[in-house]
């Protein structure tokens, strides 16, 4: 019996020590939530022809491929109807396990950069970028032997990069990319709520700048972020300046 014991003991060890990393891989699960009604896309920009329009608060299996088209606007792709389709991240949220990736920054490489399947140069290389690409930062940085690593996507997949070659930005900053397929016409943030403040940055605890009236259209900056409650802020020019308006009061137009 006792031996029977120990047999049992030994092999829920092995299981635990063979089934813990696919646990652990299993654990990330990336998800795009639309935030509001959205056009799937072909392509990543808006000169790609139209899939169908989805409702808010669809959602969809992230591929793990994303890219900035000619404006400086990040698009997901996603899976749809045994396909694949493309959605602007001004109408949806990235989610890692459910919860909002901030898009505040992007990765920026510096020089020609390998895109790596784990933090550190010993695993193998998925694909090249080349310098100035930008890069949807996934939130998450290590360090490994004195070096810096960010997780990012890319037209690729899922990745790492060295931080010695590649560096943070704020993607309000975020230039064109080589062979973007977007439109270069200007967008609007038409305000659709009543008196709305704008701030300085993309959630209530920045200051307040000035307030805005409803039907008031603004020029879109061309980036948005989503804060800590999941809401979606647009940047925004007001008198010269930045500032962010909230999109529970305005929409893209």
């Amino acid at each position: 019996m006792k031996r029977i014991l120990c047999l049992a003991v030994m092999l829920a060890l092995v299981l635990t020590a063979v089934l813990a990393p696919t646990a652990a891989l299993a654990a990330t699960t990336y998800t795009v939530r639309t935030t509001a009604s959205v056009n799937l896309r072909k392509g990543p920009g808006l000169d790609y022809a139209k899939i169908t329009s989805v409702s808010s608060g669809r959602n969809f299996t992230y591929t793990g491929v994303s890219r900035f088209d000619s404006r400086g606007q990040g698009w997901h792709q996603v899976s749809y109807n045994g396909g694949t389709a493309w959605i602007s991240w001004a109408y949806s949220n990235l989610q890692k396990n459910g919860s909002a990736i901030s898009e505040d920054r992007a990765v920026r490489a510096s020089a020609s950069l390998n895109v790596r399947k784990g933090a550190g140069t010993s695993y193998s290389r998925i694909t090249t970028v080349s310098n100035g690409t930008n890069m949807v930062y996934l939130g998450e940085t290590v360090t490994v032997g004195g070096t810096t690593w960010y997780k990012v996507s890319c037209s690729a997949g899922i990745g790492w990069v060295s931080g010695a070659y590649s560096r943070l930005v704020s993607t309000a900053d975020v230039k064109p990319v080589s062979g973007g397929s977007g439109s270069s016409s200007s967008s609007k943030v038409y305000v659709s709520g009543g008196t709305v403040w704008l701030r300085s940055g993309p959630g209530l605890g920045y200051s307040k700048v000035t307030t805005v009236k409803k039907g008031t259209n603004l020029t879109y900056r061309g980036s948005s972020s989503v804060d800590n409650r999941g809401v979606r802020w647009y940047n925004v020019t007001y008198n010269g300046s930045s500032a962010w308006i909230s999109s529970r009061y305005s929409k893209l137009s």
